[in-house]
């Protein structure tokens, strides 16, 4: 069975001759690979946790990840996945035509609907809409089935969607508190970096930001470290913080909100964030707070954070393998077949 995993950026608009370039291409050597809990804990995980699943259950014999860039590329992921980098559609409509359909066809985000619409009829897909935009705003389409982030876009073809968390990797660890809160996310505007900035500067909070170039923001009488990319480890950094924040607005249901709750901290997050809602158990996981009380929130939180159980509510919830399998009952329950 071969799978492929899509979460297309932007196309980039170059023609080539892809037929003759894919015609000539020779696939790289497979390797030794690692399971799915030897991976290290990455941004990617909840992306291809499915995939490696369902590689070391013996299910699929191939697994692909499928983006566009300005770099095309066909590399082995050391999980055993095949990381494809196209240019456009048209790329990915040839690359078909040499090596064939998938099986499965799990795509993430608005800018794969024209593959979904290619791939009728031809495989089972599922589409994840995230941060919805177009028509995805009004209605599921496109697809057998969706994982959606939000209960307003449930219907008898979709289930909630969370992202899978590496709970063997991600969890809390006895350790000195360095810091009153963390907040996981790039800087631009969704993210909403301004309102956490706003409610603590003049204040004593202590708090980190990840991945972010702290030259870009004023944080200026604040008491906030940063690091980017690869210059902290992102375990370490949820171990040794007390509570979690996600101020973001115009973003929906990110990976990192729910690796926080995993690794024990209890969250404040914005009641305007586009999905993943149902992440926030008042009193259990965290709250929610609005953009002139996000401070007045932290303070509730921090005070009575031993009280919440964010780490307990995940495990009984949404475990890596329980959610795993949750995923392919629902897709076998709308037809799919392996």
């Amino acid at each position: 069975m071969r799978i492929v995993i899509a979460n297309f950026s932007e196309p980039i608009g170059k023609r080539l001759d892809f037929r003759s370039d894919w015609a000539r291409h020779v696939m790289p050597r497979k390797r030794a690979r690692t399971s799915l809990f030897d991976q290290r804990a990455d941004w990617g995980f909840h992306i291809y946790a499915i995939g490696v699943y369902l590689l070391d259950k013996g299910i699929a014999d191939e697994v692909e990840f499928w983006d566009y860039s300005e770099e095309r590329c066909t590399r082995y992921h050391s999980n055993g996945m095949l990381r494809v980098m196209f240019l456009n559609e048209e790329d990915v409509k040839v690359y078909m035509e040499r090596y064939g359909y998938p099986d499965l066809f799990i795509n993430h985000g608005r800018n794969g609907h024209a593959i979904l619409e290619y791939l009728a009829d031809k495989c089972f897909r599922v589409h994840v809409p995230a941060l919805r935009s177009g028509l995805d705003r009004e209605e599921n389409f496109g697809a057998e089935c969706y994982l959606v982030d939000s209960e307003e876009y449930l219907d008898d073809r979709s289930m909630m969607y969370v992202p899978v968390v590496n709970t063997k990797k991600i969890y809390p660890g006895a350790c000195d508190k360095k810091r009153d809160f963390i907040y996981l996310a790039r800087s631009y505007h969704g993210k909403r970096h301004d309102i956490l900035l706003n409610a603590v500067r003049g204040t004593e909070l202590t708090g980190h930001l990840h991945p972010v170039d702290g030259s870009k923001l004023d944080l200026s009488n604040t008491n906030i470290t940063t690091t980017d990319w690869d210059e902290r480890d992102v375990v370490d950094l949820l171990r040794t913080s007390r509570i979690a924040v996600y101020p973001g607005d115009d973003t929906s249901s990110p990976a990192a909100m729910w690796e926080c709750v995993a690794a024990g901290l209890p969250i404040v997050v914005n009641e305007k964030i586009k999905g993943g809602k149902h992440l926030v158990v008042s009193g259990v996981t965290g709250e929610f707070a609005s953009e002139t009380n996000f401070l007045e929130v932290m303070r509730r939180v921090l005070a009575n954070r031993e009280s919440y159980k964010p780490r307990e509510y995940f495990m009984e919830h949404w475990g890596t393998v329980s959610m795993l399998e949750h995923y392919l009952s629902f897709f076998r329950k709308m037809g799919w077949k392996y």
